[in-house]
């Protein structure tokens, strides 16, 4: 009975050392900065954050623009949380930003949440 218990645990963790590069709950994980939805995902934040930046002077509005995305990373949660590295043009000046959105496939109409945005 042991040495059967001792080979099954054997196995499994032959078997789980190979999981080891499979993302994990919880962790963030590298993303290809082409991906689809990374690229969605940058879009959002770039759209929230000009929103929220706007002034009710329009001569004092910023206008933002996704230059390219530098680094992402993904984390699955409730959901999916993108750890985005941005180059952005902000009135001509081109800036950093780091930013975390919130996708939610099933929330409607917009899947997204911009959660952190920080100019570095």
């Amino acid at each position: 009975m042991n040495r059967t218990l001792l080979t099954l645990l054997s196995v499994l963790s032959v078997l789980s050392s190979g999981c080891a590069t499979k993302p994990m709950v919880s962790g963030y994980t590298q993303a290809s900065v082409t991906d689809k939805e990374v690229v969605a995902a940058a879009q959002f934040a770039i759209t929230a954050q000009s929103n929220v930046t706007q002034q009710p002077d329009i001569r004092q509005r910023a206008t933002l623009e996704l230059l390219r995305v530098i680094a992402a990373e993904k984390q699955v949660v409730a959901g999916m949380n993108y750890r985005l590295i941005l180059s952005v043009n902000e009135n001509g000046n081109r800036k950093t930003a780091n930013a975390i959105v919130w996708w939610q496939p099933w929330r409607k109409p917009n899947p997204y949440e911009l959660t952190s945005w920080k100019w570095k």
